[in-house]
């Protein structure tokens, strides 16, 4: 137990680390940015990957500036950036020689698409530790630049929007942009082995918007499961199911709810044994999961045969003590799917938790949860309103849980 303590503890580690596993057989990417619910917690940023990019359930990082949104009601199908300097960085190297994407410059500001082979810039054209900028304008101008070398400079004509192409070649920068080309000689030969890829825009007032990108060849396996986990579901108690659609495959309810009633899940919370039996006679199709606090786990406990899975929730606890329920649940519950349960909100006996805590909560369960097959998925609750940040990490692990496609064809 103490090796696979020390792994686990190494795994928790990594899971909020910036990913960057070995490379595998690259496959092309594409996101339109569709379909994402946004919400004030998470603005739409990493929800409904698997379905919006199809290839692969890919995340963002937000890493400059103000605030980012995909789906605004606003600006709905888009990639929206708000603030002077603001840039996302893809969670996944590029590992291919070509990039696009539809880019709308506010009318005062700039775009940009940015590559580096360090995953730990701010995104910025004119930073030292990237390979290549290219900020584009409303106007048309256009500027390439790369550390210590003059930009280049260029224009297309001046549209709303704009179709950016861009195909790198050792030391020379094809170019596209609506379709007018630009052959450009760089100053040092950009490597395209593994670029991550920062999208940016600045303005006082307007938001600047990314549609379409697409990547030729995109390295995601840092964001796929460990080889052997059976997680499958990423599942919601008492959630609205339309604010979580996007991040979840399971909407459970506790028996005698109103969405209950109106059969609108896909199963039920149960605590004993009695109503487990009651439940699966009216509703036979429906997962009935037993729901306990991890305390009532010992040598003594019993599961209802009627029940398809069982979930336990142990607030507060640590690496060490987690790990014994999780052992003496599978030795208690064989043949039965067996889920974990992080708490998203601060719980009795430490109620003083921040939203920093509750976020590695969640990192931490995942890296346990992929160290035992019986354990197949999350049950989770909804978020405080102002803990942003576990919000996200519900988010990324649910991308990692849902995002079965391998970007690796």
């Amino acid at each position: 137990m103490i090796t696979r303590l020390l792994t686990v503890a190494a795994l928790a580690a990594a899971s909020v680390a910036v990913p960057g596993g070995a490379l595998a057989a690259p496959a092309p990417f594409h996101d339109n940015f569709d379909g994402a619910v946004h919400t004030s917690l998470t603005s739409g940023l990493n929800d409904n990957l698997k379905h919006r990019q199809g290839t692969g359930a890919v995340t963002y990082s937000r890493v400059a500036g103000g605030s980012v949104h995909v789906n605004d009601p606003r600006r709905p199908g888009t990639l929206s950036l708000r603030g002077d300097t603001t840039a996302v960085r893809l969670d996944a190297p590029s590992t291919g020689s070509t990039i696009s994407a539809k880019l709308t410059p506010a009318a005062d500001g700039w775009s940009s698409i940015v590559l580096a082979r360090s995953a730990n810039s701010t995104g910025h054209a004119s930073n030292q530790d990237i390979d290549l900028g290219l900020v584009l304008r409303a106007n048309g101008s256009l500027e390439i630049s790369q550390p210590g070398k003059p930009p280049v400079a260029s224009s297309v004509k001046a549209r709303g929007s704009y179709d950016v192409t861009l195909k790198l070649s050792g030391a020379a920068l094809d170019l596209t942009v609506n379709g007018e080309r630009r052959k450009i000689a760089l100053g040092t030969e950009v490597p395209t082995a593994r670029l991550w890829v920062y999208l940016g825009a600045g303005s006082p007032t307007t938001a600047g918007l990314v549609d379409d990108l697409k990547i030729e060849a995109l390295n995601s396996d840092a964001l796929r499961k460990r080889p052997g986990s059976a997680l499958r579901y990423y599942g919601y108690l008492g959630a609205r199911g339309h604010e979580v659609r996007g991040h979840s495959n399971l909407n459970l309810v506790e028996v005698g709810s109103e969405a209950a009633a109106a059969h609108q899940v896909d199963g039920f919370v149960v605590r004993d044994g009695d109503t487990a039996r009651l439940i699966k006679k009216h509703f036979p199709g429906k997962k009935v999961v037993f729901v306990v606090a991890g305390s009532q786990i010992d040598d003594a406990f019993q599961v209802p045969a009627e029940v398809d899975a069982v979930g336990f929730h142990d607030y507060c606890a640590g690496y060490a003590d987690l790990e014994a329920r999780m052992a003496k649940l599978e030795e208690r519950a064989p043949g039965k799917e067996l889920f974990l349960m992080p708490e998203g909100s601060p719980q009795a006996p430490c109620a003083d938790r921040t939203d920093a805590d509750l976020e590695s909560t969640q990192y931490l369960h995942l890296a346990l949860a992929q160290q035992y097959p019986s354990f197949v998925g999350f049950l989770v609750t909804p978020v405080p309103a102002t803990f942003a940040r576990t919000a996200d990490a519900q988010e990324r692990v649910a991308a990692l849980v849902l995002g079965d496609a391998r970007l690796s064809g």
